[in-house]
């Protein structure tokens, strides 16, 4: 594994970040609306203190009067410099809004990774160790009733039980009053369904494993069962479960947005659902190639796991 490797991965990233901005861009470009109108404050139901020529000249200043390309190639200029310009509706740059909902995007999906490695990975190895016993039907059950539970459903139940009902975590609290505990019933939330896919995924690789020869060949010297599984069977067994990882790690974006919504928390999700509503444009753009680099980097981790796993996969 070397610095071509990571080079190669990086430069195979450019084009898809460059279609995701052209999808974005051009999504934005044809949905029904003017954002000047919003930038002037009109509301819902059309009452305006505005006047046609106050409308042309927002149009101008935002730059809404230059043909599409136009628009999308100064955007894409400042977006590589940085500059993803500046909120139609908030008077704050984009990159400062981004900067400032990153942190708690980051740290709910980091903690909710960690969870569900903590729970999936064990579970899948009772799972396969204890083949055809209870602790394999159970840890089945388990990992059923997780992939199938909707993330929504299950963040609205938690928060009505242990923040309604029993107001033991805070409701729509921030790290500055409440600190980590306002992650724990998103993390609950989201953790379940990448828990329940890892331990799948772990029992499946685990229990193939467990049938090769120099597993059998490890038991029959009389080597402990602990040693073997987790010296010998887990380290050739968890390759297959870093790729589900890696793929889960950029997913829970997606659930993030439902979830940080629910729970109120000021991270990337609820910037995005808020743009939308307010045809923030500019905000949009940025957070979707915000999330689209993520995602990227996420999936260069998992190639680089892979080659520190098994080396001839970077030559």
């Amino acid at each position: 594994m070397g610095i071509n490797f990571i080079a190669r991965r990086l430069l195979l990233a450019i084009p898809t970040l460059l279609g995701v901005a052209i999808m974005v861009f051009v999504l934005g470009f044809l949905s029904p609306g003017d954002p000047a109108l919003t930038a002037l404050g009109m509301t819902s139901e059309g009452n305006t203190s505005f006047d046609a020529a106050q409308l042309e000249q927002t149009r101008h200043k935002l730059g809404l009067d230059q043909p599409g390309y136009a628009r999308f190639a100064f955007w894409l200029g400042g977006a590589l410099t940085g500059d993803l310009g500046r909120s139609y509706v908030q008077p704050y740059q984009v990159s400062d809004l981004i900067g400032r909902a990153m942190p708690v995007t980051l740290a709910l999906i980091t903690a909710t990774m960690l969870v569900a490695i903590a729970i999936g990975i064990p579970l899948g190895i009772v799972s396969a160790v204890f083949q055809g016993r209870a602790a394999d039907y159970l840890a089945r059950i388990i990992a059923i009733l997780g992939v199938s539970t909707p993330t929504f459903w299950l963040g609205l139940i938690l928060l009505l039980l242990f923040a309604y009902t029993f107001p033991i975590f805070p409701i729509n609290g921030s790290f500055e009053s409440d600190g980590p505990k306002v992650l724990v019933l998103p993390v609950l939330a989201i953790a379940t369904h990448p828990a329940a896919l890892i331990a799948r995924m772990m029992r499946a690789s685990m229990l193939e494993v467990l049938g090769e020869d120099y597993i059998r060949t490890a038991f029959a010297k009389g080597l402990p069962a602990f040693r073997v599984v987790m010296r010998h069977a887990l380290r050739n067994a968890i390759s297959p479960v870093v790729t589900v990882v890696g793929l889960q790690f950029g997913n829970l974006i997606g659930a993030a947005v439902a979830i940080e919504y629910i729970f109120a928390l000021p991270g990337l999700g609820t910037l995005m659902v808020q743009s939308i509503y307010a045809k923030d444009l500019l905000v949009i753009q940025g957070v979707a190639l915000v999330i689209s680099m993520v995602f990227i980097a996420a999936n260069l981790v998992v190639d680089l796991l892979y080659t520190a796993l098994d080396p001839r996969l970077g030559s």
